[in-house]
């Protein structure tokens, strides 16, 4: 496989990925599935419109995966408040719950990143 062939599989595949995520997405939170596809299929084209022929570097910055919104209902969270958040943000109790897992793994992945960080030996600086 050529060079220019595979960058172009990789940029189906990213705009592929970023539909697919869209839709579960909209779908974990109760859209419903045909109406998700269309929103899913036209955020990736709106991305690829935006911002296609652009070199872009992708970080994997931890505090850009979580949205505000969401620290601040996991925040608020004590336990035993799920329906008041519910009725607060809008939100199914269903929606809730799947967004305090998802926030709580994505803390915990975050964690053990900067534990295995703290493992590695401290570059020497001194050449």
């Amino acid at each position: 496989m050529s060079n220019d062939s595979r960058m172009s599989e990789l940029r189906n595949e990213l705009l592929a990925d970023l539909a697919g995520t869209a839709e579960r997405a909209l779908i974990e939170n109760e859209v419903p599935p045909a109406v998700a596809a269309i929103i899913a299929s036209s955020v990736a084209d709106h991305v690829a419109d935006h911002w296609g022929g652009q070199m872009i570097y992708i970080p994997r910055d931890f505090q850009r995966k979580l949205a505000q919104i969401e620290l601040e209902i996991f925040d608020a969270f004590t336990g035993a408040n799920i329906p008041e958040l519910s009725r607060k943000y809008e939100m199914t109790d269903s929606g809730l719950r799947r967004l305090i897992t998802r926030v709580r793994a994505k803390l915990a992945s975050s964690r053990h990143e900067q534990q295995l960080d703290m493992l590695e030996p401290p570059q020497d600086r001194s050449k």
